[in-house]
């Protein structure tokens, strides 16, 4: 992955160490510059979760992502920069399954 074309991508100019306050600047970024967007699922294409894929749809094809997407991107980019991710998974609950 290029990781200055994602960093121009979400025009990003800070510093790159691994610490609490590059993350918070690098995840403002991201959020600011990179929208949700699930075009892909209404439009039935395939999700293809690999790095290369994810890179080439929202750093290169400037576009945005589902969940699983930007986080995933966001986590490889992470751990390029030296940070040490760890993914996990959760969902929302409408609180009735809990009664």
């Amino acid at each position: 992955m290029n990781l200055q074309a994602y960093l121009q991508r979400i025009n990003y100019t800070g510093p790159l160490n691994p610490t609490a306050a590059t993350l918070r600047a690098l995840h403002q970024a991201h959020l600011l510059a990179v929208p949700f967007e699930n075009l892909d699922i209404h439009l039935s294409r395939p999700i293809v979760p690999d790095e290369a894929t994810l890179f080439h749809k929202i750093a290169e094809g400037r576009r945005g992502g589902f969940c699983y997407e930007l986080n995933g991107l966001f986590a490889a980019v992470l751990r390029g920069l030296g940070f040490d991710v760890t993914l996990l998974s959760a969902r929302a609950s409408c609180g009735s399954e809990e009664r």
